[in-house]
């Protein structure tokens, strides 16, 4: 199995959601995978236009010579795409959506009907499965509803079947230096497992997407902790 990560957050490797996409790809290696991950933040991919160009001059192929087309390659080559992103204000970043908007080439502006609903006729074959990973500030977990609920219909757009999602609530709990450290390898436990699992059984178990989402400290604790984080770094800047 070829699996091509999509990293969407502008953090790249310093960010929590790498921390997650890296245990996941570690695991699905170890379950025979080939894995390559494209981090967003560095290639070089305009915003969509809404010229149409790609459907009426030039079918498949979009007027902006830039970092895409390399992409949109990658993405024909592979069996599974991650798609890795935070969550930012209730859904994926600017540098996701813009990748999004950019895959309408893929499409054929001809119109049909799948499923009961009006859909583009695919241009030609590309990756057909979509996997989520994704993390958050918050604490609670329905915080990512918009966000499974938006790459879910991508995925009904672009005719991808979607396999799932690893979810992080409370992510900076996962930086906690002291306690909590059985509940923090457990969750990384997970991300990794979940991988491993996506490759050999196509799904992964609630159980381990339970885990991952697990609680790692009490939510008043977190609370305070987040708080008191910010308030060093307001305090440390204004003195500066």
């Amino acid at each position: 199995m070829h699996i091509l990560a999509i990293h969407g957050s502008p953090s790249m490797k310093r960010g929590k959601t790498y921390l997650v996409l890296e245990r996941f790809l570690k695991g699905a290696e170890k379950a025979g995978a080939i894995t390559e991950v494209v981090f967003l933040q560095k290639e070089v991919i305009g915003g969509c236009t809404g010229c149409l160009t790609c459907w009426i001059k030039t079918p498949g192929k979009c007027f902006q010579k830039d970092d895409m087309t390399e992409v949109i390659k990658k993405l024909k080559g592979a069996d599974l795409m991650i798609l890795a992103t935070p969550v930012y204000v209730d859904g994926m970043t600017g540098q996701c959506k813009h990748f999004i908007d950019r895959l309408i080439p893929l499409l054929d502006p001809h119109y049909e009907v799948r499923n009961e609903h009006f859909r583009h006729v695919v241009r030609e074959k590309y990756c057909g499965k979509i996997f989520l990973v994704s993390v958050c500030a918050f604490y609670e977990l329905d915080n990512f509803d918009p966000l499974i609920l938006h790459v879910k219909r991508v995925a009904k757009n672009l005719n991808m079947e979607y396999v799932g999602e690893i979810l992080r609530p409370a992510v900076y709990s996962l930086g906690v230096k002291k306690g909590d450290s059985d509940a923090i390898g457990g969750a990384m436990g997970a991300f990794e497992r979940a991988g491993r699992e996506l490759v050999e059984n196509g799904v992964v178990s609630e159980k381990t997407r339970q885990k991952a989402a697990s609680e790692i400290a009490p939510r008043e604790a977190y609370l305070r902790a987040l708080n008191r984080y910010f308030d060093a770094q307001i305090q440390r800047n204004s003195t500066n």
